[in-house]
């Protein structure tokens, strides 16, 4: 019996990429070789023509620029932080916002350009879970004690609601970070827990007299569902009964 011959493997020539060009508003590039035309989603003009026209931007308009600039780069740590106890997310469902876009418009009022000023209004997590009472605060150094007590009708089915605490560090504005504690539940009216990273930037280690704004908040056992979070500001030795 004869072999066949095997024939040659064909290689396809590789095809020369054109480039992309903008003129007039109007944007021309190549989809499998054919020319295309499209309006610019960029202004049209030359790099130094859009150079000229930032440069004639008012303080107001390079202060609200730098400003949406912080606050997009803020959401993205924050988002990363929360990890597993992310409210933003299951309760953006019912809405057409992206649980980042609304992240940003909630809490955009809280910063300016180099980090969050309003710590009060800064928001770490929406809900629709009744929110405890707090009762009492105390710190020593890096550890911190929180009681509570059960509050609104939702409660009665919400004793294994988890606790998590998100935080600044008051010289570190620009920093959220989120400590999750699953162990502890809405029903055990009391937690005690360590901040496990004082450090700056450099790691260097952050002073005790370092002020510390913390927002504690609960998450149900799926993480679908949330409280929001409550703002509270503990300085060094705090030892409060909230009301």
């Amino acid at each position: 019996m004869s072999k066949k011959k095997k024939g040659k493997k064909k290689t396809a020539s590789p095809v020369k990429q054109l480039a992309t060009t903008r003129s007039g508003g109007t944007t021309t590039y190549y989809r499998k070789g054919r020319e295309c035309h499209c309006a610019s989603k960029r202004p049209a003009g030359s790099t130094e023509e859009r150079d000229r026209r930032c440069a004639k931007r008012s303080e107001r308009q390079r202060l609200l620029t730098s400003v949406f600039a912080f606050v997009d780069r803020l959401v993205r740590t924050l988002s990363r932080k929360l990890a597993g106890v992310n409210s933003w997310i299951p309760f953006v469902k019912d809405t057409r916002m992206s649980a980042p876009n609304l992240c940003h418009k909630v809490n955009a009022m809280a910063c300016d350009e180099h980090g969050v000023v309003n710590f009060r209004s800064f928001v770490f997590s929406v809900g629709w879970l009744a929110v405890p009472l707090y009762t009492r605060l105390r710190r020593n150094a890096w550890t911190f004690t929180l009681e509570w007590r059960p509050h609104g009708i939702l409660d009665e089915t919400r004793d294994d609601d988890t606790l998590a605490v998100g935080y600044f560090y008051d010289c570190l504005p620009d920093a959220p970070r989120v400590l999750h504690l699953p162990a502890v539940t809405r029903a055990a009216g009391t937690a005690t827990f360590t901040l496990p990273d004082p450090e700056g930037p450099g790691r260097e280690p952050l002073s005790p007299d370092t002020v510390v704004h913390i927002y504690p908040y609960l998450a149900s056992p799926d993480t679908d569902e949330y409280t929001r979070s409550v703002y509270l500001r503990v300085p060094p030795g705090a030892d409060d009964t909230l009301r």
